[in-house]
Parts: structure tokens; sequence; C-alpha cells
């Protein structure tokens, strides 16, 4: 046999060999998936409810129905079963704003719309959108009918709103003792120096070695130790608290930008982990908790390639943190549709088309199923014993090309170890924004 029929001879057993592997992997999703029924947010809500902390995925930041299903089983968890709180990958202090809301607390918006307005920052649509409305004004009726100690809060877990957070901070030194007051108002005019612009403070922390690294960390040790003031609620005082920890993480958040490797990303994850376990303290040794953040947050990192460059998420640190019985991750998925994003960052939104999934890729076998929507149960053994191969699965931000997202947007995975469960959409929609 010559050099050419010897790998002609390879490729051909390869290729045959995939294309095997493929179907056998067919044949088990074929057997095991779960096709929707009118009862299904129920049935999952009721699977997940065994554990103290629910992580609800998204495969895009502008997908309607991700929204709309979440919004459902967070609902059901809630009304069903004494869930305590939802926190998104959104603003704290934008998202403080909507719990005032949900919450009938003095002071608050007096309608869903003007408490959604809250969230200035690009990207607008992510929280300022219809899907998220209905379940703002839904939590308010629901809260309405409870004592004011019993009502669910709805929290943001992001580090973007630093310099809000900042100026929040300001509004209350002179509530504090005069020693921890004073230290953290040092701090802040640290940061004040640069006039809410981050990049300005990396460039000169860049270019002269000098940051605020130092006065904020003795700032928030003291606060976090000091005593609620007098006329202080314990809510107030949390969320001034959490101000605190929003411009301490941010800060490490930020100047990990300068060192080019996971630190920045590894800090805001840290951060969303942090603030999903306050507000669990927060609420009680009973309570429990959900998160809303994208499928590259909940889902595990150790189960992507994620875990190669030394990346952690929400998802690896809860299962962590809670263990692996405690955390119930669900991850989503479809074919093709619509979606809403910016072609750049901070620029204008736009409807786009989502290509069908790429050959090879989880999305491409699970929409070869024929139901329009559908869930995966990895507590089955034989599915879950079936999908230990890393495999690409689709990933959408707020920046997106359709033209190149074959090469950008596949996260090698292997699904039933990122996620506790998997819900599929064949077709979805974009949201529906409520700005321009």
């Amino acid at each position: 046999m010559n050099l050419f029929a010897f790998f002609a001879t390879i490729f051909l057993w390869f290729s045959f060999s995939t294309a095997s592997a493929q179907t056998d992997l067919n044949t088990v999703l074929s057997e095991h998936f779960i096709e929707w029924q009118d009862d299904s947010f129920a049935e999952i809500a009721a699977f997940a409810a065994e554990r103290r902390v629910v992580l609800l995925g998204e495969a895009s930041h502008g997908t309607s129905e991700y929204y709309t299903f979440r919004a459902e089983l967070s609902k059901e968890l809630i009304r069903s079963h004494g869930f305590s709180f939802i926190v998104v990958e959104g603003d704290w202090t934008s998202a403080w704003t909507v719990n005032k809301f949900v919450k009938n607390k003095e002071g608050a918006p007096a309608t869903a719309e003007e408490a959604l307005a809250s969230f200035t920052r690009w990207p607008l649509w992510l929280w300022n959108n219809r899907e998220t409305l209905d379940l703002v004004q839904w939590m308010r009726e629901h809260n309405d009918t409870l004592e004011p100690e019993e009502r669910v809060g709805f929290y943001g877990m992001d580090v973007y709103s630093f310099w809000e957070s900042i100026r929040e901070l300001s509004r209350h030194t002179n509530a504090m003792d005069s020693r921890t007051g004073r230290t953290v108002e040092s701090a802040l005019d640290c940061l004040l120096e640069f006039n809410g612009n981050h990049e300005a403070y990396l460039r000169n922390a860049a270019s002269t070695g000098q940051h605020c690294g130092s006065p904020i960390t003795q700032a928030y040790n003291l606060l976090q130790n000091a005593e609620k003031p007098s006329g202080y609620s314990d809510a107030d005082w949390f969320n001034v608290l959490q101000n605190m920890r929003v411009v301490r993480q941010g800060d490490l958040h930020y100047r990990g930008m300068l060192l080019r490797g996971p630190e920045s990303w590894n800090e805001r994850a840290s951060h969303f982990k942090n603030t999903f376990t306050n507000l669990m303290q927060f609420y009680g040794e009973d309570a429990k908790g959900i998160a809303w953040a994208h499928n590259t947050h909940i889902g595990d990192a150790r189960a992507t390639e994620m875990a190669d460059a030394n990346i952690h998420n929400i998802g690896q640190l809860a299962r962590q943190y809670y263990g692996m019985d405690d955390v119930f991750a669900i991850g989503f998925g479809t074919l093709s549709g619509s979606v809403k994003a910016g072609n750049s960052w901070e620029s204008p939104m736009f409807r786009m088309e989502t290509p069908t999934a790429i050959s090879g890729s989880w999305e491409a076998m699970l929409g070869q199923i024929d139901a329009p929507v559908f869930w995966l149960d990895f507590s089955n053994e034989e599915l879950a014993g079936a999908l230990t191969n890393p495999i690409p699965h689709r990933a959408i931000g707020v920046v997106y090309d359709p033209n190149v997202e074959r090469f950008q947007n596949y996260v090698q995975t292997i699904l039933p170890d990122r996620y506790n469960a998997f819900i599929f959409i064949r077709e979805t929609n974009a949201l529906e924004s409520l700005v321009q």
C-alpha cells in the first residue's frame, strides 16, 4: 500500500468512526429527551427545589425564550418552594432600585417600567426589556400578598456599577463611626480623582504603579466589622456593605485587566458567587436562592476548555462552596432564530439572525430531535454516561457577529458535567427591548 492509500484509509476509518459515534449519541439523545409539556415548569422546578441553590443560564443575552422560561421557573420556585430571592447578572445599584419596587419599599419607583429604567448602563436591553418587566410586575403582585419580612428580593451581582457604588457609599459615610467614615472617604477620594473613568485609573496604575487597592481594602475591612448606624434597617445597611464589596471587587476586576490573564474574569466571577453567598446569609439559614446569568457563568467551568485557562465561574464556585448535592444548574440552547446584540462594545442594539448551529455541535445534534422544545435530565445515568466527550456548545454575548460565530462562539463542553439539566428550544426569538 502506498503512502497516499494508507492516509486515505486512515481518513475513511476516522470519518466512519466519527459518524458512527455521532449516530450513537443521536440514538441516546432520541431515547432520553423529555418533550415539553404543560406541567414541565412545575416538574423541573420541583426537581431543582431539592437544592438550595438554583442557577438558571442562557445561551445569549438577547433571546426572549431564555428570559421567559427562566421567569416561569423562578415563579414556580418562589410560589411553590419558598425561594427567597433572584440575583441577576446586572448592576447592584440598579437592581436595588428594582428590589425596592418589588418589595414596595418607601421611596420605590411607582411602576415596574420606572424601576427597570434604573438600568442605564450599556447594554440597556439586558434588563430593560418586556420579559423582565413581566417578571418584576409579578414579583410585586406576589409580594403584596406577603408580610414585609417574607417578601422575595431582586438583586444584581455584577461589578460594573463600580462608580455608582462609589457615589452611593459617599452618601453614607457621615452615618458611620468617625474612624470608619474617614477611612471610607479616603478610599473613595482616591478613586474619585479619576472622575468615573476606569480607563484613566488603569492608565495611571500602569504608568506609575500607584493604585487605590490598599486604602480600599482597609476601608472594606473596617466597614465589614462596623456596627450598623442608628436609623438604618438591616436591609439598608446590607445595601451599604454590598456597595463597599462592589467597590473592592470592582477594583480587583479592573486592575486584573492589566495582567492580561484570567485574573480580571476570575475576580468578577468570585464576586458573583460572593454576592450570592452574602444574600443567602442575609436571608437566613433556611434561605434558598436563584441566580440568572449566561451559560458561561452558571455552567461549571471545569466541564469546559475554560478550565485549561485557569478560569472559574459561579457554577464551579457554588458547587465547591455548597457541595454538588446542593446546587442545580440549568443550561439553555437553540438551533436557530434571532437575537438582540451589538456589533461592538457600546454600539447600537440590532436584531440579528442566529445561524443554524454548526455541524457537530451539541445544538446541531439536539436539533435533530423531532420536538420544538424539550429538556434533558442528567441525573439519568445512561444519558449522562453516554455524553462524556467534549463537544462544541454555542455561547452568544452582548457583542456578536453571526458571520464569524463558528470561529468565536463555541466552547468545548461536556454537557452533563456542566449542567444538571438542559432545556433546548429549537427556534428562538429576539427579546423585546423597552429601549432603543
